[in-house]
């Protein structure tokens, strides 16, 4: 009777969660109004997106690591499928200013669609960015990932290609473990571009703690980045070093940006992926558990912010991501 009556806890414990993923019950972050970055302590404005700049760092690195969102959007729609996987990602602009907290997401100021496809192992297989103004088929696909897995369910390759545009190309990343299981080479050619050279170092929990770059059969270094992390296993802080000078040494090398990080107690969906950083697009940093509310950029001389807020399913789940600006204690 006890093996049963525990079969049927679990059976209405699942159907609960599809229901749940299914319906997205949003419900609101109960979070304190002062947000902080870094060394920054600013109170952030929660009644109006109006005129959030995005944040745009002019370093190719930094830009290629996607430490923020570089599509302009003002909201991001998750949605789940009914095994509560991330299914899609819907990148909104509004056309006017707009309540943070109303749920009128009109899909006419839906610009482009990440969609995201899984294998019968429910491993990720393909993710595809579609721009759904363009009615053509062919030409709305922008940007498609595929995913190959060994054996051990380790992804060991990703094809990412632009197939329809007028300078259509393909970039093929292959990826190295170690016995342990982590991911300590990556190989990126791309046609009529050097090949890059990603070497990764790991700490006693195995967390990547320290990456460093090279090109040109590893004899010219790009930059090394050292990750840092929090009490909760998130990413705190990457700093960013660069060579003094061309084909320098690993240890002969300037900081030049350090980034900080300050995040949420809910779940992070890129996380459930379970891949090595730097798999999917952009933003999505699916290495730390919590999503990001403050991302702080400082390259000793000026620092650039930007705040996120969200609203969740009741599973924990994201569901709206929209940003906030910071504003005076006086307004």
């Amino acid at each position: 009777m006890k093996t049963k009556a525990s079969q049927l806890l679990v059976i209405l414990s699942g159907l609960t969660m599809v229901i749940a993923c299914e319906k997205e019950n949003l419900t609101t972050q109960a979070e304190n109004d002062e947000k902080s970055a870094g060394s920054m302590n600013v109170q952030v404005n929660d009644s109006v997106l109006s005129d959030v700049p995005d944040i745009v760092i002019g370093d190719p690195d930094l830009q290629a690591y996607a430490l923020v969102s570089q599509c302009g959007e003002d909201y991001l729609n998750y949605q789940y499928d009914r095994y509560g996987r991330l299914s899609s990602i819907r990148y909104i602009r509004r056309n006017t200013i707009t309540p943070a907290t109303s749920a009128d997401l009109a899909s006419k100021n839906v610009y482009m669609v990440d969609r995201f496809v899984y294998n019968s192992m429910g491993r990720l297989s393909e993710l595809s960015r579609f721009n759904p103004a363009i009615s053509t088929v062919n030409t709305s696909l922008m940007t498609v990932k595929n995913y190959r897995y060994n054996n051990n369910g380790q992804l060991v390759l990703i094809m990412t290609r632009r197939p329809f545009s007028p300078n259509a190309w393909t970039r093929i990343e292959s990826l190295y473990y170690d016995r342990s299981g982590n991911m300590v080479k990556k190989v990126v050619k791309e046609p009529y571009r050097k090949t890059f050279y990603f070497n990764y170092e790991y700490d006693k929990s195995n967390r990547p703690v320290r990456i460093t770059v090279y090109r040109d059969e590893l004899s010219s270094l790009r930059f090394v980045c050292c990750l840092y992390y929090d009490p909760d296993e998130n990413i705190e802080r990457m700093e960013f070093f660069y060579p003094s000078r061309p084909a320098s040494a690993v240890d002969d090398v300037i900081r030049k940006w350090v980034v900080y990080y300050k995040y949420d107690e809910y779940y992070n969906p890129f996380r459930d992926l379970k891949l090595p950083t730097g798999s999917l697009f952009e933003w999505m940093d699916q290495v730390s558990p919590s999503n990001v509310a403050a991302i702080s950029f400082d390259n000793g001389t000026a620092d650039k912010v930007i705040y996120y807020r969200y609203r969740y399913n009741n599973l924990g789940y994201p569901v709206v991501r929209y940003r906030v600006r910071p504003v005076a204690d006086n307004e």
